[in-house]
């Protein structure tokens, strides 16, 4: 009885589940440089550039870095000799990463670059931006909402009141945190002079 030698190695080919995206014309799309006071806007233009793109996944996460090397070997060999080679998905996802990278950087203002700082992927820079400014957004929404209870029309003619309501709501929209029309009217309503 003869043993064989023989050894079967099967190759599998990784490929990426979208080719790399250069994001030649990235800029058409994202003209607003990020600042301390429009994240909102910022954001509201890059993820659905983003998402169009099919690019989304890789600054919320759910399309995570692939292994940088893939592990080939098979049968009772495993055993004694571990085989690696690198893995072609990883490359395609670091070079795809980066230009996303280069992107969102380019869309911040020189004020707060200092959040891409120490960062080397796309969804650190994302993560860096929602932490700082999404969260003050949050508390100028409250600020807003706030100074809008508040207000009354005490000496300002109705035009002037109206007025001061009006950009409120405004600001509110524009802070992420539009007010219904019932909202509205009860705060102006409240706060009008008793003889209205």
């Amino acid at each position: 009885m003869s043993q064989s030698s023989e050894r079967t190695i099967t190759t599998t080919s990784v490929s990426s589940p979208n080719p790399p995206n250069s994001l030649p014309s990235a800029h058409h799309f994202v003209s607003l440089k990020l600042t301390h006071t429009n994240y909102l806007y910022w954001r509201t233009q890059i993820i659905p550039f983003l998402r169009g793109q099919r690019l989304l996944g890789f600054i919320d996460g759910s399309r995570p870095c692939p292994s940088p090397v893939i592990d080939t070997s098979t049968g009772e060999a495993a055993i004694d000799t571990a085989s690696v080679t690198p893995n072609p998905a990883y490359e395609a996802w670091l070079e795809q990463d980066t230009s996303i990278l280069s992107l969102l950087i380019s869309s911040i203002s020189e004020e707060v670059m200092y959040l891409t700082l120490g960062q080397t992927r796309s969804r650190g820079v994302w993560l860096a931006a929602e932490t700082a400014l999404g969260s003050s957004s949050q508390v100028r929404c409250l600020n807003l909402m706030g100074q809008f209870q508040a207000l009354r029309q005490g000496d300002m003619s109705m035009p002037e009141y109206l007025g001061r309501a009006q950009h409120l709501v405004e600001d509110l929209a524009l802070a992420g945190r539009p007010m219904t029309l019932s909202e509205q009217n009860l705060y102006v309503f409240r706060g009008l002079r008793p003889e209205f």
